[in-house]
Formats: C-alpha cells, structure tokens, sequence
C-alpha cells in the first residue's frame, strides 16, 4: 500500500494556482473560476489565494458562498495605498438586501418614519463602501426575516445571519486595532447593528436571560470604546444626525429641564432595596444605577411620541458602572430586579420585534431566581403589571402594523 501511494504521487501534476480547498486537501485542482470542479462536485466554498500582483492581499470567496469566521476579500485600489473590503452578493444575499429594503428597515424601530431614509438607503449606500457594514445589515435582515418563521424553519436563515455577522465582526476587530476617522463613522453604525442583533438574533427564551442580557449590556458598554474618540466628528455627519440627536447634550438637558419637578416613584423606591446590600461599594454601584434610571424613566415620558424612546432607554445600559455590570453578571438579586425595572421602561417604550420578548423573558428569569427569597418577589409588582400590560405582538408583522 504505501509504494502504490508513493507512485501516485510521482504521476501526480501538481496545481500551482489551484484553489485554497484543493490545496488544503491535496488534490489536483481543475483551476475553473470562480468555483472549480473540485468544489463544485462537493458543493462547497471555493477561495482562490492572493494574486501576485499586489492588487488581492487575502482569498476571494466565490459568489456561491460565504465562510463563517473568514473577511471578504481586500482589493487595493490603483489610486491609494488603503485597502478595502469588497464581497460579491450572491443570489440569497441580494434576497436578504431586497427584504431590508423593502420591509426590514421598516421594523427597526417603533417610529420608522423619522429614521426611513437613513436606514433604507443611506446606511445601504455606507455599506457598499465599507463592506463590513453590509455584512451587518444582511445578518439583521436574515434574523428579521427567520422572525416570521416557525422555529424549525429558520435555521438556513439563522446560518446566513451567523456567516454574516462573523464576517463583520473579523473586519470590525482589525479596524479596532488601528482606529482612524475615516472608519468610525461605519463602525459606529456597526456597533448599533451589532448591538440590535444581539437582541435579535435569540429568537426563543434563552437558558439564563440573565446572563444573556448582561451580554447585551457589555456590548452596548463596549460602543463607548469604538466612539469615544470620534464622537464630535459622528454627532455632526448628516447620516448619523437622526441617531445621534437623541443623546446630544441640548435634547437632554431639555428633557431635563422639563421633568426636573418630577418623581418616577416606582423607580426611587428601589433605594429601599439598596439597605439589603452589606458591601459599599456594591451598594454605591446600584445606589447609582436607580438615581441613573430614575432620570431616565423621567425624560422618556416628554419624549414625543412620533420619536423612538429606545435611544434615550439604553442611555442608562450604556452609563451603569462596571460593579453593577458585575453584580448582575453573578445574578446579584437586588442588580436583577433593579434591571427588571429597566426592562419595564424598555416594554413601555413600544412594541417592536428585537426587543419585545426580552423583558418577558428577564422577568420570568428573575422571579425563578428570588423563589428562594419569597420576600423580594413583592419588588416586581410593578414591573411584572408594566411588562405584562404592555402591547406583545405574537408576530413582527403585527408590530409594524400596529406601531407604524
């Protein structure tokens, strides 16, 4: 046996420009592009290596598929030293793309009609000059559109949303290494997809909502990373105005202004709750989140109702400190139904599809956990007749119906 291989490989021709998957295999490549015979046969990704003439610096997926965890290519432009991401749209991803534009974008937020344009066409027009950005959008349109399926329906969708969020994901790190003002326009977009996604994306209660929220939570913390250094460079770009304008300075003291006589009661008799905790400084930490949410809950109520509240709401996830973030993490029970109170604004706010399940879902979770603290259970009454009495479509086309 080993000589018959041996003489195999001596008649073997070997295939110098032969596709990455032939070569990974060992096998001779018919060299037929953009999916060669090999791969074809196999019906599987087919990705050609690096040109050598300085233009391709990474491989080019073919347009019959994507690969998880893998960058669209980088092409060099004959005009600058920057390279940049492109990515040809196969036939499901321009299904995708029709479905944002045509009905995703649409349900994004309780009031689209402000934030239609930038979301139908502006942010589309941003991602076809920064690809990762599209990869984005087409993971929250595979996750909107796997919506309105049954659950053993969705998981050929939910694989093109994964595919497309890890390749956003690949190319968001790379420009975190190397930050700079041309990018953080797009991975400002990015990071609220992303964010927006992550709600999205569980689609049944998960195992521990809890933890599953907290997740959400440090991503929305992380944002803060990613703009930070650019902030005055986003708050000032057309594009980005719509998103922006909730959280500028003059809106909030405005709505400050205008709810400074008034009192969230629900809200300030947490405080109560905070004598349970024996450690300071844990103490401190959630003592700050109620005073935090407590100004929340007043400006959302002299928040229009032709705005979307969500942006001013996640204010308060994006300002909470690390030791309450933690205090949550370990499932803290005053942190938990501090977060729960949180959730009852968020189930005030308007119903609309990525969101809605989650205070149901962070309700149920915290009340199995204080089963053991009968006592603290009194703590989610109004929370519980908050989330319970809120508008819960039982599908997302209802919410836009009924929203929009």
């Amino acid at each position: 046996m080993p000589e018959q291989r041996i003489a195999k490989r001596k008649t073997h021709t070997k295939s110098r420009k032969g596709c990455a998957q032939c070569k990974q295999r060992h096998t001779k490549c018919s060299e037929e592009k953009p999916r060669c015979a090999n791969c074809t046969r196999l019906d599987i990704q087919c990705t050609w290596p690096a040109l050598t003439n300085g233009y391709s610096a990474s491989p080019n997926p073919s347009p019959g598929g994507h690969s998880p965890g893998q960058d669209g290519p980088l092409v060099q432009r004959p005009d600058t030293a920057e390279p940049v991401d492109v990515f040809e749209l196969s036939v499901p991803d321009m299904r995708l793309l029709h479905h944002w534009t045509s009905r995703g974008y649409i349900a994004l937020h309780p009031n689209f009609s402000r934030s239609s344009d930038m979301w139908q066409s502006r942010i589309i027009e941003l991602g076809f000059e920064h690809t990762f950005v599209l990869h984005g959008i087409l993971a929250l349109s595979a996750v909107h559109k796997a919506s309105f399926l049954l659950p053993g329906d969705r998981q050929d969708l939910l694989q093109q949303a994964d595919i497309h969020i890890s390749q956003a994901l690949n190319t968001m790190r790379r420009h975190l290494e190397a930050p700079s003002d041309e990018t953080a326009i797009p991975m400002f977009v990015l990071s609220s997809v992303l964010l927006t996604y992550n709600f999205a994306s569980v689609q049944e209660m998960p195992e521990d909502p809890i933890r599953s929220f907290h997740h959400c939570f440090m991503l929305l913390n992380g944002i803060k990373v990613v703009i930070g250094p650019h902030w005055d460079r986003l708050k000032d770009d057309p594009i980005l105005s719509q998103m922006t304008e909730m959280s500028s300075v003059t809106t909030l003291r405005a709505l400050d202004e205008l709810s400074k006589d008034e009192t969230h009661l629900e809200i300030l008799r947490l405080m109560g709750l905070t004598e349970l905790v024996l450690d300071v400084q844990d103490k401190t930490a959630c003592i700050e989140a109620i005073q935090e949410l407590h100004v929340i809950a007043k400006r959302v109520r002299h928040v229009s109702s032709d705005r979307d509240k969500y942006p001013f709401l996640f204010l308060w996830a994006a300002r909470i400190t690390k030791r309450f973030l933690d205090l949550l993490a370990t499932h803290n029970p005053v942190a938990c139904i501090i977060t729960v109170h949180f959730a009852a604004l968020l189930a005030q706010a308007g119903a609309v599809w990525w969101v809605t399940k989650w205070p149901r879902w962070l309700l149920a979770a915290t009340q199995s956990l204080l089963a053991v603290t009968p006592d603290l259970l009194g703590w989610l009454d109004w929370p519980q007749n908050a989330i319970n009495g809120a508008p819960h479509p039982n599908h997302p086309s209802s919410a836009t119906r009924d929203t929009f």
